[in-house]
């Protein structure tokens, strides 16, 4: 049973920063943006459900992996939809963890600096 929620928990990180931190998604729909419009498309300002959601990506993929894994089950799918209700939190953790890392190196340079 932990095996199956830590995995959705890997999902949920993996999704989180794929669609909300790299920038993967944003270069995906000015893709195909360019190849539909044939570059007459100005606006990237518009939705590409469910590849630009991360809630409905980590739903979807957590969904798909249950499947795949013969691990569906009324709890597995209860617990995905709430680590999908929570895929902002894990994007601001995940940017705090960041940020702390890099306040902590520039307090070790003013150190070094001394």
């Amino acid at each position: 049973m932990t095996n199956v929620i830590f995995n959705l928990l890997l999902i949920q990180v993996i999704v989180v920063f794929i669609v909300d931190i790299s920038g993967a998604v944003d270069s995906l729909k000015s893709g195909i943006k360019w190849i539909l419009t044939k570059g007459n498309m100005n606006s990237s300002d518009y939705t590409l459900k469910p590849i630009d959601c991360s809630l409905c990506m980590t739903f979807w993929s957590g969904l798909a992996y249950l499947l795949i894994t013969n691990n569906f089950a009324l709890v597995y799918l209860a617990i995905l939809c709430v680590m999908a209700a929570f895929s902002g939190i894990v994007k601001s953790a995940i940017l705090l963890v960041e940020d702390s890392i890099v306040k902590i190196i520039q307090c070790i340079y003013k150190l070094i600096d001394k």
